[in-house]
């Protein structure tokens, strides 16, 4: 099963530098809209989700040779 990985950024601060990781393990939705709404009431904002299957990435599908 994979997770659900929340990203998001601080009040007052807009730059990509400043996204932080807010939590690695939801499972659900349900678990993502949880970090997302206690995240929101500290001035949290611009979250972004990713789906981990646990597997490293192959990035030598990103080099063209």
């Amino acid at each position: 099963m994979s997770n659900l990985i929340v990203w998001g950024k601080p009040a007052g601060r807009t730059d990509g530098l400043s996204e932080t990781l807010l939590a690695e393990t939801c499972r659900t939705q349900a678990d993502v809209a949880k970090v997302k709404a206690a995240a929101s009431r500290d001035g949290w904002h611009s979250f972004r989700v990713v789906t981990w299957n646990g597997e490293a990435p192959d990035f030598t599908k990103a080099v063209r040779v």
